[in-house]
């Protein structure tokens, strides 16, 4: 290899290996669509922002995520590729831990609730789906209410991820898409 080319390849290398690839899923009318993310080198300091970048246009911000002493620890972003916020999280001491909060690309909130610990905890809303339930460490725990229209059609009662005998009740009848 001439001399000329090797430095380009080697920088080029070098760039690779530190940057991280990731990808970041985007769900818009039933279709997903993987786009690749990258990344600059993790800072050293203690506390960071780690920003990624669409592989396909690295001037979009993709994902936003603070850093401290190593783990994820604070607020959590991703970003439609035109800039509008896709997803909030928060992140603590290396789990998730707090809100969670989805948008569609008009900005109307799809999916709302907790986790605690890296699980989903306490009230959940799928409000895309029509759906509102409660969590306990992770699993279906309480009531569940499914809508259609903006109608109640359905109960459900669960306890620690299973659905109790006879805890299902059906309100009218649902119209079939």
């Amino acid at each position: 290899m001439p001399r000329k080319l090797l430095l380009p390849a080697a920088l080029l290398a070098a760039s690779l290996l530190h940057a991280q690839p990731d990808s970041l899923f985007i769900t818009e009318h039933g279709n997903t669509t993987a786009y690749a993310v990258v990344y600059g080198p993790k800072p050293a300091a203690e506390r960071f922002r780690l920003v990624g970048k669409y592989a396909f246009d690295t001037t979009r911000t993709a994902v936003q995520i603070d850093f401290k002493r190593g783990k994820p620890s604070g607020i959590y972003r991703a970003f439609y590729p035109d800039g509008k916020q896709l997803l909030f999280a928060v992140y603590g001491w290396g789990s998730l831990h707090g809100d969670w909060t989805e948008y569609a690309p008009t900005g109307i909130i799809t999916v709302k609730g907790q986790y605690r610990m890296g699980k989903r905890d306490g009230t959940w809303a799928f409000r895309d789906q029509g759906i509102v339930g409660h969590y306990k460490e992770g699993l279906k725990h309480g009531r569940w209410k499914y809508y259609e229209d903006g109608k109640l059609v359905r109960k459900e009662k669960w306890r620690k991820g299973e659905l109790k005998q006879g805890g299902t009740f059906l309100f009218g009848t649902p119209r079939k898409p």
